[in-house]
């Protein structure tokens, strides 16, 4: 217990490599006031000889599974059939009907994980590389993505506050560069429809401040008609929809990164008020916040702290993280679907 003298990021990387040859790994803390320095017996390790082949395999599997899916939505309704007929020669030709909508969730979802990936490596911090999590296209009832998502994994401890900020806002920030062009290319190639079509209809999808702001300033609709929503523009919509949801500052989501970066142990606070917010959107918004209440839930409410938690965040990331909450309201969709 004490009081730092130096700049406190360099005193931790002088008793980390001080620690270090005694076998213990130091954490920063401050407690009622003071500066402290915990002793944790053991060294931390990275472990950086795993095979990427499983990587690889799933990544693959979602190729798929987001072609047939994209398949599906672009009408080769068939698909699902020669799928389980095993006719993948006839299947070829349909799968590349699926492919606009695969390469663009894809790219979405990858370039968002490497931006976590790249981040992490910079900081010297070690993470795995992306896992793809494949989903069958099809249920008997509804169309499916094709995937759940990506993600990676730190094999190492965060070092700071900084560091924990950088790697989780890094992600968002590097999906949106591919997510925001996508969805302005499918705007425009969608075509105008009567306003009551069936199908993916612009009317169908809920709007964000920032997907409804682009539609309003690219598009003229005429009056009584709706957009016949290309896979493209989906796609893009669900990925920014994702990105939304993942700002959230909820434990192990970006935005808990985010938020605990920004706030230390008061983002645990944070956390509970918004996750019981999510719970009266479920009541009075949308059915569908319920699923994601759960789903955040099984992460965690709590953020695990970094090595250091006392630096905290210098000028350019405390606009940045003004930036972020900006960000994540525009990305909001109260009702995602059934408008």
């Amino acid at each position: 217990f004490g009081r730092f003298l130096q700049d406190i990021q360099e005193v931790f990387e002088l008793v980390q490599h001080r620690f270090a040859q005694h076998g213990y790994t130091p954490l920063l803390r401050k407690e009622k006031g003071e500066d402290v320095i915990v002793a944790l017996p053991g060294l931390a390790e990275e472990d950086r000889n795993r095979s990427p082949l499983i990587n690889v395999f799933l990544f693959l599997a979602t190729v798929f599974t987001t072609l047939a899916a994209g398949a599906i939505l672009a009408g080769a309704g068939n698909a699902i059939s020669l799928i389980l007929a095993g006719d993948f020669f006839s299947l070829l030709p349909l799968l590349w009907q699926g492919a606009p909508f695969a390469l663009a969730l894809i790219s979405i979802l990858l370039v968002h994980e490497l931006g976590h990936f790249f981040a992490a490596r910079a900081h010297g911090v070690a993470a795995s590389l992306p896992y793809f999590i494949p989903l069958p296209p099809k249920t008997p009832s509804v169309v499916g993505l094709g995937t759940l998502g990506a993600f990676i994994t730190i094999r190492s401890p965060m070092k700071n506050r900084q560091v924990l900020f950088d790697i989780g806002l890094a992600g968002p920030l590097a999906g949106l560069l591919v997510a925001i062009p996508l969805l302005i290319a499918g705007l425009f190639l969608s075509e105008p429809v009567p306003y009551f079509s069936s199908g993916f209809t612009l009317r169908f999808l809920g709007d964000s401040l920032l997907t409804q702001g682009l539609a309003n300033a690219l598009i003229d609709i005429p009056a009584g008609q709706t957009l016949a929503l290309h896979p493209v523009y989906f796609a893009a919509w669900f990925g920014l929809l994702i990105t939304g949801i993942n700002l959230l500052p909820i434990g192990q989501l970006d935005g808990g990164h985010v938020s605990y970066g920004l706030l230390g142990r008061h983002a645990h606070r944070v956390a509970q008020v918004a996750f019981l917010l999510l719970l009266l959107a479920g009541l009075f918004v949308n059915t569908s916040w319920f699923f994601w209440a759960f789903f955040v839930l099984l992460g965690g409410l709590r953020h695990a702290p970094p090595m250091n938690d006392i630096t905290s965040l210098d000028r350019p990331r405390l606009l940045l993280a003004g930036f972020t909450i900006i960000l994540f309201f525009l990305l909001l969709v109260p009702q995602p679907f059934g408008n």
